[in-house]
């Protein structure tokens, strides 16, 4: 009677042991972590800009409608040529800026180099001239 007791206790527990094992074992889809992407551990992430697939980025924003209009325009009334024409003399005109500010530079970097060197010169020679004079009361001595 007693060994009839523990096998049943035996396999009782065992039993238990199975059913909790198998209930915490990570099969396909079993036990999954929800934190990590389907598939993350499985070959390589092409086109993915973070940690989540492409699509599933911005889960708690609509999704936007798709419209047949051209991004281009983006909805917006097309310009009058006079306005185009102005947008392109302003685009000229800031280029001209931006090429003129670049000569203005180059040239203050080209005048501050010619000082450095006119300074140099000046230093140069008055060290030959305090090397000279040294030179002189030391032979008069």
């Amino acid at each position: 009677m007693i060994k009839k007791l523990i096998k049943i206790l035996l396999i009782a527990c065992l039993s238990l042991i199975f059913a909790v094992s198998s209930a915490f074992a990570q099969g396909k889809g079993k036990g999954h972590n929800k934190n990590i992407p389907a598939g993350w551990d499985k070959g390589e992430k092409k086109g993915w800009q973070s940690d989540v697939p492409p699509g599933q980025e911005k889960q708690d924003e609509k999704p936007k409608k798709k419209t047949n209009k051209s991004e281009n325009n983006q909805g917006k009334k097309p310009k009058s040529k006079t306005q185009q024409e102005a947008e392109e003399n302003e685009s000229e005109i800031t280029g001209e800026k931006v090429k003129q500010e670049a000569e203005n530079k180059s040239e203050t970097k080209m005048k501050e180099a010619e000082l450095e060197k006119e300074e140099r010169k000046t230093k140069s020679k008055t060290k030959k001239e305090k090397s000279k004079a040294k030179s002189k009361l030391k032979k008069s001595k």
